[in-house]
């Protein structure tokens, strides 16, 4: 009661539509700056988000690269003719005749090819294809063709005339980056 003997009631009725107000005003005002900063800690997350994932594929690229380092390429029909006729050589081939297959080129690979024509045995032949089954090189056998070649030789193993279409396979750059 002692406010009222101080304060006259129009004041006091001003005063309490001015702390009304004043709430209101806060209440509103916290709330628009509440979803200024939901909406700045928002973004805050989905850039460190981002950046997260840019690390990962950063990374994962890093591995790529490495792995790609790793894998025995061969990247000219010269040189994948030279990788066969050292195969062959290691087990005494003997080579009638290589030749390159021309190049085929993908967008996502290169294709090299070579034609084989050898004077050997079925064993000869075996051996060879376990050793390009064990090579380093992707090697696909596209064809395979052995004719018997009947002579006074030696009879437990007869000479054979095999052709031999092999071809491999290298990724481009536009595959390695995607």
């Amino acid at each position: 009661m002692a406010i009222k003997k101080i304060i006259p009631r129009e004041i006091q009725q001003v005063f309490i539509i001015g702390a009304v107000i004043f709430f209101v005003l806060l209440f509103f005002g916290g709330r628009l700056i509440l979803k200024y900063h939901d909406a700045q800690i928002l973004k805050i997350k989905k850039q460190r988000k981002r950046v997260e994932l840019e690390n990962r594929v950063a990374n994962q690229l890093s591995k790529l690269k490495k792995i790609k380092e790793e894998i025995t390429v061969v990247n000219e029909s010269s040189r994948f003719l030279a990788e066969i006729a050292k195969m062959s050589g290691q087990i005494n081939l003997k080579i009638t005749s290589i030749s390159a297959i021309p190049i085929e080129k993908r967008d996502e690979f290169i294709k090299l090819g070579v034609n084989l024509e050898l004077d050997t045995t079925y064993h000869e032949v075996g051996v060879f294809m376990s050793k390009l089954e064990a090579s380093e090189i992707f090697v696909t056998v596209e064809k395979l063709e052995m004719v018997p070649v009947f002579g006074k030789e030696n009879p437990q193993a007869p000479r054979i005339n095999a052709k031999i279409s092999l071809s491999t396979f290298v990724l481009t750059d536009t595959v390695l980056e995607k």
